[in-house]
């Protein structure tokens, strides 16, 4: 019978914050659309960074300069156009280009007669990000050109050996990572500004007076707060998916931890909500709270790669064992040596004390107001 009871509350609970979310659609609306925006922005920052947009002026059309300008295209860090020399400058100073690399005449002549060639670089140092791609990548280059172009004079070459099995993009790793981010970022604006409206409507003093469990009603917040997280859940997937063309390789995977983390992002969202009490602060301290999380959890590549304080904060994130998740469910990389188990257990242990911290504050909070 009490548990039949605590059902009928848990249920109560969640269609009334469903119902008063819908009389104001705003709040619901920006807490759908802000991970999008998040998730996008991110993206557009991603591809104007990757690969540096340069100009190649051919003045020898010979084989081996075309050989060249594919062995750079090889080397996975350019943009590549080939320009006159008159609109690669104009390119290179109007700032469209970070670099100009000139094929000189009689390339193929001169590696025929074993000649030395200096291939000019002019580089806009304004962006050392950039600037150390160019000075990396141009060397590299024409080592792997002149291996791949005399092998018989190259005797000292790299052997590669892969630890994953396939490669993937910069993009499509950086967007499950977005997404999980954003899945963070759904969760608590929507477990926040639901609490925080209770608090602003009075409707916190009747749950607070009620006879019922405090763990109950936070339950029965955290699913009402889920419909709509469940919303802008699908809303993300349906953008890395459709339009980045990231598919899961473990379907079940992403449905089973993505439940995890909405779960336990909508619990901390009833925390917050519980302890500011307005709407207006929960928004931007969820915004703020996502952010530091999120480059602290390994987002560009697995956290024991950030050193170890960041590493050592990293791994108390409940956003890095979400993303080592994740990473796995899409592309198949064990990007964290604590396996798969230990992300779920942690997710849940995370989800259960969020629930549990948000049930005490809440009933704490409520008693007093």
């Amino acid at each position: 019978m009490s548990l039949r009871h605590d059902l009928r509350v848990i249920r109560a609970v969640a269609a009334t914050d469903i119902r008063l979310t819908l009389r104001e659609p705003l709040f619901a609306i920006i807490g759908v659309l802000i991970p999008i925006n998040f998730l996008l922005l991110f993206l557009l920052f991603a591809i104007s960074g990757g690969q540096a947009p340069i100009a190649v002026v051919m003045n020898d059309h010979g084989p081996l300069a075309e050989r060249f300008v594919q062995a750079m295209d090889g080397a996975h860090s350019f943009i590549i156009h080939t320009a006159s020399a008159a609109d690669a400058e104009r390119e290179i100073r109007s700032g469209s280009i970070v670099a100009v690399v000139t094929v000189p005449q009689e390339f193929d002549a001169a590696l025929a007669a074993r000649a030395r060639i200096e291939i000019p670089v002019e580089v806009n140092n304004l962006n050392v990000d950039f600037t150390n791609d160019i000075r990396r990548a141009v060397p590299l280059s024409i080592t792997s050109f002149y291996a791949d172009a005399f092998p018989d004079q190259v005797v000292v070459t790299a052997r590669e050996s892969d630890v994953q099995a396939q490669d993937t993009g910069y993009i499509p790793y950086l967007a499950v990572s977005i997404m999980v981010a954003g899945l963070m970022l759904a969760s608590q604006l929507q477990g926040s500004v639901n609490t925080a409206r209770d608090y602003e409507l009075g409707t916190i003093k009747e749950l607070a007076l009620a006879p019922v469990s405090r763990l109950t009603i936070g339950v029965g917040k955290v699913l009402g707060a889920a419909v709509l997280a469940a919303a802008s859940a699908l809303l993300l997937l349906a953008v890395v998916v459709l339009f980045i063309g990231v598919r899961p390789l473990h379907p079940l995977e992403v449905l089973g931890f993505g439940l995890l983390i909405l779960a336990a992002f909508l619990a901390l969202g009833v925390l917050v909500g519980t302890l500011v009490r307005r709407r207006q602060q929960a928004i931007p301290l969820s915004i703020a709270a996502v952010l530091p999380l999120f480059f602290l959890s390994g987002p560009f590549g697995p956290a024991n790669w950030l050193g170890a304080i960041p590493g050592g904060i990293a791994a108390i994130s409940p956003l890095t064992y979400a993303i080592a998740a994740f990473q796995h469910a899409f592309h198949g990389y064990q990007t964290a040596p604590q396996g798969l188990a230990v992300d779920a257990i942690v997710l849940a242990a995370f989800s259960l004390a969020a629930i549990g911290c948000a049930a005490l504050v809440f009933g704490r909070r409520g008693a007093r107001h």
